[in-house]
Parts: C-alpha cells; structure tokens; sequence
C-alpha cells in the first residue's frame, strides 16, 4: 500500500510517499481502509519535532512511528478476532495521536480506542477533521468546569481548536464572546458566538467585559495580559500546555 512515510524529524520534505506492507490487525484491532484524513498542527510538531519534549514521545533522535496522520475516516475492511464493537463494513471515523498512521490506504487501531461509527449525514471528509480539535476542546473546557450563564472569552475561535471549544461551550450554556479576524465575524457568529471581536480592529485584552475562563486555541496571549478580564475565581488556559502535560504524562 502507499503511506506517507517519514524517517527523521525536518521540513514537510522529509515526507515521502512510498510503497510498505498492509497492516495485519490484531485481535483486538480492526484494519481500517482510509477515505480522508488530515494534516494539522499535532501532524506538523512530530514531524519537526522542534517542540523537543514531544521527542521523548515520539523518539528521541528518530521517529518511532514513521506515518503521521491522527485523523481518519474511512471503512473496516477486516477485524480482529477479540474485536465485538464494529464489524467489517462500518463506516468509522476516530483520532490517534500515539501511533498516527492516517496518512495511508490502511491503518489499524484498536476497538477500544478512539474510535467510533459515522453519523447516517456526515461524509468522510466531513468527519475526518472533527476530532482532533473537538478532543483538545472538550478536554480543556472539561477541566474548566464550565457551566451555564458563565461568560467565556475564546481567542482563535475560527481554528479547529477554538471552532470546536465555541460550539461546545455554547451547548454547555455559556455567554461566548469570540475573537477572530475581519473576514470570519459572521462566520463567528453563525457558529453561536453571543459578541465578536475582530483582533484586526481591537485588542481583546483591552476589552471591558469580565470573563469566568478564557481559552486562547492560538496560543497568542498570556495570564498577564488576560487578568485584568478575569473575574475573581477566574482563568486563562491554552491547548498548548494541556498537550504538555498529556506528554508528560505518557513518558
């Protein structure tokens, strides 16, 4: 089958396209023949690796697992023994950012990762790139035990990240302010956001309102500059450090 293969850390040209064995799965596994996938940002970082601490993830001076890609959709073509969740056929979709292997004709995984059955209305390619973001999201807004009538700040609520943290915030019940640039304002909006920000016009740290959490999906603030918009029990985060600390502790 055709993977794109990596063998040391580098640019996007250290990728290439080349003919490798078809996964088997094991029994507890199902071998998934891939409609669509990604490249995002988790893609990127392994393959620079210039976040060295992913390093001791991913391997140290070479990569470990050599075809990236932590997002699919696509069908099972074959199951483990021990495999009882899906059957051969099933349309799937899912995320795997500790082996990757998206970026392929075929990929195994096993059934009780993360993995699950398509929506009767998605497509693949409208279900591939649903996962990476909304993990990251929903984990983050999890931690900051966001409730209904709180008012959250998202900045970078048009990236994958912070599309999904404003949709899912907005059907936990919180009043979400969102920052984005010109071109998305309406875009913002239609995604639920309550008041826009347009950064190319305004800072958002020199906003007036008060916020119980803000999530910054770019990573382009600080607690610093945040403070003074928190409330008293108020406080920032950013998805770069929850990947940190799922590294850490992974090691």
């Amino acid at each position: 089958m055709k993977a794109a293969i990596y063998t040391k850390y580098g640019p996007p040209e250290v990728v290439q396209i080349l003919e490798i064995d078809k996964p088997v799965p094991n029994d507890n596994e199902v071998l998934i023949k891939v409609m669509a996938s990604t490249v995002n940002r988790t893609d990127c970082g392994f393959r620079s690796a210039q976040y060295f601490i992913s390093r001791f993830f991913s391997g140290l001076f070479v990569p470990k697992y050599k075809t990236l890609g932590n997002e699919f959709s696509g069908v099972i073509e074959a199951i483990g023994k021990g495999v009882s969740a899906f059957q051969v056929g099933d349309k799937v979709f899912g995320y795997n950012d500790i082996k990757f292997g998206a970026h392929a004709e075929y990929m195994t995984i096993a059934e009780n990762e993360a993995i699950t059955t398509m929506p009767a209305n998605f497509n693949f390619a409208e279900a591939a790139p649903l996962t990476e973001g909304g993990h990251y999201a929903l984990c983050d807004i999890r931690a900051a035990n966001v409730k209904a009538g709180q008012n959250v700040l998202i900045n970078g609520a048009t990236g994958a990240i912070g599309s999904a943290a404003l949709q899912l915030v907005k059907y936990f019940g919180a009043n979400v302010t969102a920052v984005g640039n010109t071109k998305n304002m309406e875009l913002l909006k239609s995604l639920g956001a309550d008041y826009v920000i347009d950064y190319l016009q305004e800072d958002f740290t020199k906003t007036d309102g008060k916020f119980d959490f803000i999530f910054d999906a770019v990573g382009k603030s600080s607690f610093s500059k945040c403070k003074p918009l928190l409330k008293e029990k108020g406080f920032t985060f950013q998805p770069s450090l929850a990947k940190t600390v799922k590294i850490f502790f992974m090691l």
